[in-house]
């Protein structure tokens, strides 16, 4: 049985590589959507287990856009304000993790995360903390 894939939801160029590239090396399957609404698209064709959402996608999102979505959805990201984590949360995003600067801890987060949702797929996601904030306040 194939793993289910991530899509990576993300408008930064820098960002998008960063992260496409550290998620190419936990799972086989990654695609990349510019907002939330292509993201549903993606999603709804199947084969996707998880979304990862970015800085702009966390501070944007909605329950709305959530419910369309129908994956558990994460969010990276740096300099978040703990105004737009918790929007996040309230809206449904299953947790918000600081993107850690190195790139060894940024890979064990993504592998956290990728396991956590693929242990049990519609459980797994509520396994993870919620907010889980790399070297930030909370640790």
């Amino acid at each position: 049985m194939r793993e289910p894939g991530i899509i990576l939801v993300e408008s930064s160029p820098y960002e998008s590589a960063l992260a496409y590239l550290a998620l190419t090396q936990t799972t086989s399957s990654v695609v990349q959507a510019p907002d939330l609404r292509a993201a549903a698209r993606l999603a709804s064709s199947g084969g996707v287990g998880l979304a990862i959402l970015g800085p702009r996608a966390i501070t944007r999102v909605s329950s709305r856009q959530l419910r369309a979505l129908q994956i558990p959805a994460v969010g990276i990201g740096v300099h978040l304000s703990d105004v737009d984590e918790r929007r996040a949360l309230a809206a449904g995003v299953c947790a918000v993790y600081e993107r850690p600067r190195g790139w060894k801890a940024y890979l064990a987060l993504l592998e956290e995360i990728h396991h956590a949702v693929q242990a049990r797929p519609g459980e797994g996601a509520a396994r993870l903390s919620p907010h889980h904030r790399l070297g930030m306040k909370g640790d």
